[in-house]
């Protein structure tokens, strides 16, 4: 019934906003019109929005939005492996789903992505919360880079997911340094890069990039509303987390290659708005001016002393310039 649910599902996806035959699926999966039927009926007690239309079949209307793996499918290049997605309706943390799977041996492209996940997880040992209107996704990655130039892919990934939202929805989110893009002065996604290291080589065995997305408003806590914002207030006509998820894999699968090609700093910095902005480092109570980005994708930094630093980990608070 499993197996059932799901190829129809699939078929239905494929012709999201058009009738397919009940008769038609039967004998196209070798299976009786009762059991397109009784799978129908799960599949709309799972949350689908499905239509009868008489003497038409059956319809996956456009609305309709339940993450699943067929709902990726349509919309993923061609030559990627669909045997290396995995898709959940919830997951404690998609990049500790990734990680294992990494661990014995999955290849690069093998993604993880959730619709909702209970113990997401952020920079600094953060958490990272994870609402039934986002997209999470973790990709394994398995770059043949040294380490000093594997960091780098959470530049290239910053870089990429902006250019999804700017290609998908038409809005123009801002990077915060290093792995924050916000919108309107709300953060809308985050990214976490996770390796293991290769001891005899100095590379990674394995980089997992995680990225969380908040798609559309799913009822932030309060403590959250003045710091976090969505791509929609509600998901427009054509857009399913789905076509979302599916475009962000694509952009995100050649990051290994990417991430050390020049165009990656040069888009970074033009997204990311701090060159003469005073920052706080997080921890430290010291505050000085953004002199530059460097190429490495750190921050250059010019204190009230008159001294220079620059500064290729860690956090930092943007605060006003005065005067």
């Amino acid at each position: 019934m499993e197996n059932t649910k799901e190829r129809i599902l699939s078929l239905l996806e494929h012709a999201r906003g058009d009738s397919r035959s009940g008769q038609q699926m039967a004998e196209q999966l070798g299976v009786t019109r009762a059991a397109v039927w009784k799978a129908i009926d799960q599949l709309k007690k799972e949350g689908h929005r499905i239509e009868a239309v008489n003497n038409r079949g059956y319809c996956l209307l456009p609305e309709s939005d339940v993450l699943t793996k067929s709902a990726l499918e349509p919309w993923l290049p061609a030559s990627y492996d669909a045997g290396l997605l995995h898709v959940y309706s919830e997951v404690d943390s998609t990049n500790d789903r990734a990680k294992k799977l990494a661990a014995q041996g999955a290849p690069e492209g093998t993604a993880v992505v959730a619709a909702r996940q209970t113990a997401g997880k952020g920079r600094r040992g953060r958490s990272f919360f994870s609402p039934e209107g986002g997209v999470y996704l973790s990709l394994v990655l398995r770059p043949a880079l040294p380490a000093e130039q594997s960091t780098r892919i959470t530049t290239a990934a910053a870089v990429q997911v902006c250019r999804v939202i700017e290609q998908v929805c038409g809005r123009q989110p801002a990077i915060k340094w290093v792995n924050d893009l916000l919108l309107d002065g709300r953060k809308i996604c985050g990214i976490l890069t996770e390796a293991s290291l290769d001891l005899e080589t100095g590379s990674p065995e394995y980089v997992i990039l995680g990225v969380g997305v908040n798609l559309y408003s799913a009822g932030f806590p309060e403590e959250l509303q003045p710091i976090a914002g969505a791509l929609y207030q509600k998901l427009p006509q054509g857009m399913t987390r789905g076509r979302f998820a599916a475009g962000l894999l694509a952009a995100l699968l050649d990051l290994s290659s990417q991430c050390i090609q020049p165009w990656v700093i040069q888009e970074y910095r033009a997204r990311c708005p701090m060159v003469g902005q005073t920052v706080q480092i997080v921890g430290s109570g010291r505050q000085g001016v953004v002199e530059a980005i460097t190429d490495q994708c750190g921050l250059r930094l010019r204190f009230a002393d008159g001294t220079e630093e620059e500064m290729q980990s860690g956090e930092v608070s943007v605060r006003p310039v005065k005067g």
